[in-house]
Parts: structure tokens; sequence; C-alpha cells
């Protein structure tokens, strides 16, 4: 993991959705369609998701006029979109269920797996997964909000729906909120990990990105592989599927997250843990992290050449020929350890030209409706167009049609579920 400034954080409010994103619990039979259908009570409890209007942007400490590609107002059409597809549409519900939200409800839906730990070759258990909508980019630290001030309880002279807080005063004094932390440096504690192709369309395999300030001394900075704009990470530029590491406190202190520097508090000093991802990334921000390899697939060179072989026997390889990396152990202890990968972020003046964060929310629960019929998954395949990852796409499919993890199906249903993973891999092949 790059190097940031940490702070620590309590969550003074408990998220009734925190801690269900991947665990296996018993169906909600009371809270879920069979198949998801609009119009009931389960359906605004746990809606798909929407972009956030105007106001909840600045409230959290982002202008909502700087950000690159936003959903709801670009990007309708085209990558990850295929063919007839669409990445929004309208939707007059999207502010009836969360009036935090503007009326425009994501279809792209991006998977990827969760890197905390949790590889299924690695660690022995299950490989966990986690569904974002990516409905922006922030390209330049001057996007955060250095002075705002707001009244809750007032949107032009009318009532935005918080009356338990009405009156209070929502206020950011040069770049810092009334916790005196910035935006900034709070979501810059979440990575999102792209893996850029480093094969070049003429067959060369890149050691480096294009962008000095990245790049890596274990390898020559030519040819280099692009990262000067936000297309650069759009899924069919990418080898394998995105990584996230969410760093969440547990809310049961469980961590011994402990912040005071009075010893009466905390007898056994200071825990400065990463911040809660779902209690204090409101707007659901990740910093963007690109790793890559500095050892081509085919190397020689020891101990890269074992690691890589390694790696890829358990978690297969990608489109560029090098092994999925599923895990920052295996990023970390594995190929940067022994100089054969390294990691990086772009400038966050903006000078590099691409994406430096991402304003991409992860579902807290993907059951229940979460998953809409019409949504799509956005996900790497393969040169004859399968997924790459099928358990992703079974993952998927089993919350669109169901509602459900694929753990908590029933015979019948597991036996519907593997026929629809079949035409999905069978209607993406040329």
């Amino acid at each position: 993991m790059k190097s940031i400034r940490e702070h620590a954080s309590l969550c003074v409010t408990v998220l009734a959705l925190v801690g269900l994103l991947f665990l296996a619990v018993p169906r909600l039979a009371a809270q879920q369609d069979a198949p998801p259908i609009g119009g009931d009570a389960d359906d605004t409890f746990n809606p798909p998701p929407c972009d956030y209007n105007d106001t909840f942007y600045q409230d959290n400490g982002l202008d909502p006029t700087q950000l690159v590609g936003r959903f709801g107002s670009a990007r309708q059409f085209g990558p990850p979109a295929t063919g007839k597809q669409a990445n929004w549409v309208a939707d007059s519900t999207c502010v009836t269920k969360d009036p935090n939200r503007r009326n425009f409800r994501i279809l792209a839906t991006t998977g990827g797996n969760s890197d905390d730990g949790n590889s299924p070759f690695s660690t022995g258990t299950q490989e966990t997964f986690e569904f974002i909508s990516i409905l922006a980019f922030v390209t330049n630290q001057s996007n955060f909000e250095t002075t705002y001030s707001r009244t809750v309880g007032a949107i032009n002279g009318g009532l935005d729906g918080d009356q338990q807080n009405a009156g209070s005063t929502i206020s950011i004094v040069n770049s810092q909120n009334p916790r005196n932390i910035a935006m900034q440096d709070l979501v810059s504690n979440f990575e999102g990990y792209a893996a850029l192709k480093q094969k070049l369309p003429n067959g060369t395999f890149a050691l480096n990105p294009c962008a000095a300030d990245m790049q890596s001394p274990l390898a020559p900075p030519t040819p280099c592989f692009p990262v000067n704009t936000v297309n650069t990470v759009f899924t069919p530029n990418l080898r394998q599927d995105w990584r996230f590491a969410t760093n969440r406190n547990a809310m049961d202190g469980s961590d011994n997250n402990c912040i005071s520097t009075d010893p009466a508090v905390c007898p056994n000093g200071v825990s400065d843990s990463p911040f809660g991802y779902f209690c204090d990334d409101l707007l659901g921000m990740w910093i963007l992290t690109y790793f890559w390899f500095t050892q081509p697939p085919n190397t020689t060179v020891q101990p890269c050449h074992d690691i890589f072989a390694a790696i890829g026997a358990k978690n297969g390889f990608t489109l560029d020929g090098t092994p999925i990396i599923l895990t920052a152990h295996e990023l970390n202890d594995e190929l940067e350890a022994n100089n054969c990968g390294a990691e990086g972020q772009e400038a966050v003046d903006g000078t590099d030209g691409g994406a430096v964060w991402l304003v991409c929310p992860a579902i807290p629960d993907p059951r229940a409706g979460a998953i809409a019929p019409d949504a799509f998954l956005d996900q790497v395949r393969l040169s004859n167009g399968v997924p790459q990852n099928l358990a992703l796409t079974a993952n998927f499919l089993s919350l669109q049609i169901f509602g459900l993890f694929p753990n908590e199906l029933t015979v019948s249903q597991k036996s519907q579920l593997n026929k629809a993973v079949a035409s999905a891999s069978a209607a993406t092949t040329p």
C-alpha cells in the first residue's frame, strides 16, 4: 500500500447494512422478492444505486461541477456498456427512495475482489466480491472544497427532508470538516487497484506507466502503458478485475481502535486505525492505485519466474499472461518485496492527466433488489468474450435473479443459476 497520512475515526452512526456486504446469513424471506420486482417495502429499504445529488456531494467536501464523466450527465453509452446497453437511465423513484440521490439510476455494476486477506487460495476462505458503481472521476485535489457552509433543513428556501438535524450547520473551513479532517485525506485511505493492460497493441510488454513520477526504477521507462486520461481505467483496458482495499474499522471495537492521548481512556496507547468505509467515506470514494509487473510474463529472472508460476497456478492468469493478483499479500509480500512488481498513484495536482480518485460507492448489501433486473455486470472478459472470473458472474446473476448470494439458494435455484451462467457465457462468445 502506498504510504498516506492516516487518521483515526469512530463510527458514531451505526448503519444497519454494515457487515452484510459479504457475510453468508439466513435468507431474507421477508425482505426480498423472488425474483426482485418493484413497488414494495424492501425495494425502498435496499434500492438499486442512483447518483448523488449536488448538495450531498457538497456536504461531503466535493465540488460536483468538477466531476469528470459523471453518470447521469455523461457516459450514458460506451464503456462499460456495449451494444444497446446504457450505463444509466432516468428514474423518478431515486429521490423518493433516498433524498440524497438524484433521479438517475445506475445500470453498470462493476465487480471486483475485496483484497483484505481473503483469497480462496492463500487463506483457504471463499473469495469475496464487491459490487460498485463508478459514478465519476476526480482528477485534481482542487476539486475538493476549501470553503463551504450550509444550514441543514434549507435548500433554495425549501426543506431538504433532514428535520432531525434542522438548524445545524455543515461547514468546511480551510479544506477541513468540523472534525478537522480534509476529505482528500479521508478518502485516500481506501484504495481501488486498477490493473491496466501492459501488453501494447504491437505486442510489446510495457514495464512502466507513461507518467514519470509514477515509474518504478526496477524497469526501463519505455515502452510504457498510458495513464493520461480517465478512459484508461475503463474495463476494456484492464488485464484483470478490480481489487478494493476497504480497511474498515470494526464497529464492535474488536480492532482495539483508540485515539485518545489520555492513558485512562487508552491504557494500551493510541491505536490509529484507518477510517471506516461505510461510516466515514459517505461518497464511497477510493484513491486509484495502479499496480503492474516489472518483469514480463515469460521472465526467466528469479525469483520472479517462480513467483509468477506459483500465483498463476492458484489464481489463474490475466489477459497479459501475468498471474491474477487477489490479495495485498500477493502484491506487497510476493511481488513488490522481490522486485517483481510495483504500484503507484497519479499526481494529485492533476499533471498526469488521469483519474486520481474514483467516486464509486460499494453496494452495502447487494441482495433483495439492490441488483436490478436491468443492471449489467461490468467485468473483464477473455478474448473469446467469456468472463474471466465465472464465480463473479455467478455471484452477480444470483443476486440479480433471486436477490440472494449463491450459498443461500435452494437446489432448484442453483440449477437455474447454473443455466443462467452458462447462457451468459455462451452469449458473449463470438
